[in-house]
């Protein structure tokens, strides 16, 4: 537009034009109260770019229209913290006592609850006892659940901004920073200090959060399993113009390093940091002592329990708890701090918070995976569940229906397994009239898509059948759908905008019958597909179609390990295929070699040669003649079994157990028998030869990373680890790529033969299993200590 203001006028009107867009900005992500159309910011916003443009003098790093950065990074450059990023030290919940256990689900909370407030009283107690002092003040604010920033000012200015990484080093997303509008880029005070560091949480709130995963599902991509998830992503995108399309925004609740500048008390801290323009918390209480403190939180924190009005529902972000803070700053250095916490701060996790929400299961369904594994599912009445609403929730399989006697009508308890999946924690109350759920009977013995017959499989050469029903029609819709939604996973071969809806119409309107089948796809084609009704079409769109055509581009080049895990193969994971990609060069060498067979056969000897020769069969001693049998069977499978697993080391696909007494068959192969048994068995089906025939016709050949040797002198050479938790910063696909770059190995489940297990926040059963076996559990500060000494 032509420039209105010439002269000296334009330094000026620039500089009333930046104001405005930064009040607009404020009443429109802080308070929710736009006084301005999307028009009218917008004519504002392209009038201050053109005068920008034309006056290259006039530019200045706080200004809206630098929010982005210019070209995308190529890494992000670590920046070592001025003042340690320290996390807090948590109230850890006291176990349930027998009597507690038999009381009703709600009293039993109440009485844990308040015993957990008991943590808080001694923490009290140990506060006054350190400073000698007969009453202590503190600050009780919420503990956002979002991803943790630093944010420099120098003289008012925004000059850079990191992540915590691992509380000593973080990354450089200034850039990524600068798209956050709630987050401003000068400071609003008249004589800024030279250097104020402002700690806080990015997050996504928790209604945006919802549109957006609305936003992935209409455009046929996989939504995001929660907000913190969501942020965490976006803020590790290397394109800046990529995060300011996310709706982030941010919440500061400390401070790090000060030049000019210092807060006699952490509510003096959050008050000025608001007058300054930084957003903080929504709700927060300066309480005089602890009895102040617990007053607040059962005033205004759980309310009784009630979740309709407790503290979760009276902010707009996901929130996990409450710290509790000392007061007084100067007070803090005198607090001596433990091995990795401050002693000033702890974080409670209310009890009616963590143990899930109650609701009524309206009807059970079955889902039909990519395996043809039947999995109920339960349908809820919609409850507000860790963060967002749930509807549906998985039951796992027919035997925890019947253990937790689950029935229709039923009124549960819901909680998100990991803080991620849905799941029926246990049953509320039995409606009159409810009966056990006969899954066989309601499926009538068939598959529910397909109508063919369903099994439970035997496993091995035994009689022991596995827990799930399954659907062996491989040509089942249910089965197609799930295979290509699997195939297009980010950990497979990563084809963005091949979710749950476009893989759907694409099997039901007969386009794609097998995931190969996506490479005859053009875009022109693709972008016609109906993903509404007939009488009401909405079409997929030539944008988003190219997006999936270019993903299978790059498809084709990936390496093995990736398309072995994409194919779907029941019993191959994703750390099995890695494992197979580090021995064999490419698909053509796996059905040429014998030693998935061996593996295979090896595994099926080792079942005979460990049954007990004494065991009982229907509640009666072998007979001496039966035992007999028996030990002759077990000596003929050692003999078939030595010289297998003789071949299988001597080829490298075996190592020697370790063990001082084991025998020649005790070998430790590098992937498990029922691995090696049903790759062999799809390499050598009709399905996988006609599959294989098809890559070779496109012309993808997949080639294998075949590992080094990894050196003797790295700690982590050989090592196995299991994941479990949210991490603070790293993800599990980033934490499980710097165990095997640095010679370990990655677990799904923990066992005997487990290292160590890394654990996050919300550890599941796996945390229980390592205490069980002994197992060392590390933290992922341990972690990245570990890693760097073995790099």
């Amino acid at each position: 537009m032509p420039n209105k203001h010439p002269g000296k006028d334009v330094a000026s009107r620039a500089a009333v034009l930046r104001s405005e867009l930064e009040e607009h900005n404020r009443r429109y992500y802080e308070e929710a109260a736009p006084t301005v159309t999307d028009q009218e910011y917008d004519a504002l916003y392209s009038e201050l770019l053109d005068l920008e443009k034309q006056n290259p003098e006039l530019v200045t790093p706080d200004s809206p229209t630098q929010k982005v950065g210019g070209k995308p990074l190529k890494e992000f450059q670590s920046v070592r913290h001025l003042v340690p990023m320290l996390s807090l030290e948590k109230a850890e919940p006291p176990k349930e006592t027998e009597e507690e256990k038999k009381l009703d689900f709600h009293e039993r909370t109440k009485v844990v609850d308040e015993r957990t407030l008991e943590e808080l009283q001694w923490f009290d107690q140990t506060i006054r006892k350190q400073l000698k002092a007969t009453k202590v003040g503190y600050v009780m604010e919420p503990k956002a659940d979002g991803v943790s920033i630093s944010v420099h000012y120098r003289h008012g200015i925004l000059a850079l901004g990191v992540t915590r990484g691992d509380g000593i080093n973080g990354d450089d997303i200034t850039a990524n920073i600068k798209t956050i509008k709630t987050i401003p880029k000068r400071l609003e005070m008249k004589n800024p200090p030279a250097l104020l560091e402002a700690r806080g949480e990015a997050y996504i709130s928790i209604k945006e959060f919802e549109k957006l995963n609305e936003d992935l599902v209409a455009a046929g991509e996989k939504p995001f399993p929660n907000a913190r998830n969501a942020t965490a992503g976006a803020l590790k995108q290397l394109d800046s113009s990529a995060v300011a399309k996310r709706p982030i925004r941010a919440v500061f609740y400390s401070v790090g390093a000060l030049e000019g500048i210092d807060f006699a008390t952490h509510a003096d801290t959050l008050r000025e940091l608001k007058h300054m323009g930084l957003p903080t918390q929504e709700h927060w209480w300066e309480c005089e002592d602890m009895e102040e403190v617990i007053s607040h939180y059962r005033k205004d924190v759980v309310c009784h329990y009630d979740e309709k009005h407790d503290l979760r529902t009276k902010v707009s972000y996901e929130i996990d708890g409450v710290v509790i803070k000392v007061n007084d700053r100067a007070d803090w250095a005198k607090i001596p701090p433990k091995a990795k916490v401050p002693g000033y701060a702890i974080v409670h996790k209310p009890i009616p918070w963590i143990s899930g929400q109650e609701t009524v299961l309206k009807t059970i369904t079955i889902q039909v995976g990519r395996t043809g594994v039947l999995t109920p599912v339960a349908e809820l009445e919609p409850v507000f569940v860790q963060g967002s609403t749930v509807s549906r929730a998985t039951l796992h399989n027919e035997d925890e229906i019947k253990r937790k006697d689950i029935r229709i009508g039923d009124t549960v308890r819901i909680r998100k397994a990991g803080m991620v999946i849905p799941e029926v924690v246990e049953v509320i109350k039995h409606q009159p009239g409810s009966e056990p759920f006969d899954f066989v009977k309601y499926v009538n013995g068939k598959c529910p898509v397909c109508g063919e017959p369903i099994v439970k499989q035997q496993t091995g050469s035994g009689s022991r059948k596995e827990v799930a029903w399954r659907c062996e029609n491989l040509m089942c819709p249910a089965q197609k759908t799930r295979r290509l939604e699997f195939f297009a996973n980010r950990s497979a071969l990563d084809i963005e905008g091949l979710g749950g809806i476009v893989a759907d119409k694409l099997v039901e309107r007969g386009v794609v019958d097998d995931p190969m089948d996506l490479f005859k796809l053009t875009a022109e084609g693709l972008g016609e597909l109906n993903l509404g009704m007939a009488d009401s079409p909405r079409t997929f769109g030539v944008k988003n179609a190219t997006k999936v055509v270019d993903a299978l581009e790059r498809a084709r080049s990936f390496p093995l390990a990736r398309w072995v895990h994409a194919l779907a193969i029941p019993d191959v994971g994703e750390e099995t295929a890695r494992d197979l990609a580090g021995y064999f060069q490419s698909f053509d060498d796996m059905v040429k070699s014998d030693v998935l067979a061996d593996t295979a056969k090896l595994g099926e000897l080792r079942e005979t040669i460990q049954k007990n020769v004494i065991s009982k069969r229907e509640g009666e001693e072998l007979t001496d003649d039966e035992k007999a049998a028996r030990r002759e069977r077990q000596r003929e499978a050692k003999s078939a079994a030595e010289p297998i697993a003789v071949r299988l080391v001597e080829q490298g696909f075996a190592k020697p157990s370790g063990q001082g007494n084991a025998k020649d068959w005790q070998v430790l192969t590098l992937v498990g028998p029922s691995a090696a048994k049903a790759l062999y068995s799809w390499l050598h089906s009709k399905q996988g030869k006609m599959t294989l025939e098809r890559m070779k016709s496109l012309g993808i050949s997949p080639q294998g990373e075949i590992k080094n040797e990894t050196p003797a002198g790295n700690i982590l050479a050989g090592k196995t680890f299991v994941l479990t938790g949210t991490l603070p910063a790293l993800s599990r696909d980033e934490a499980s790529e710097m165990i095997r770059k640095a010679g370990g190995n990655v677990s799904s489940s923990v066992s005997k033969k487990t290292n160590y297990v890394l654990a996050g926040e919300e550890a599941g059963s796996k945390l229980e299993k390592a205490k069980e076996l002994n197992v060392p559990v590390i933290s992922e500060e341990e972690f990245r200590a570990m890693i760097s000494a073995a790099s």
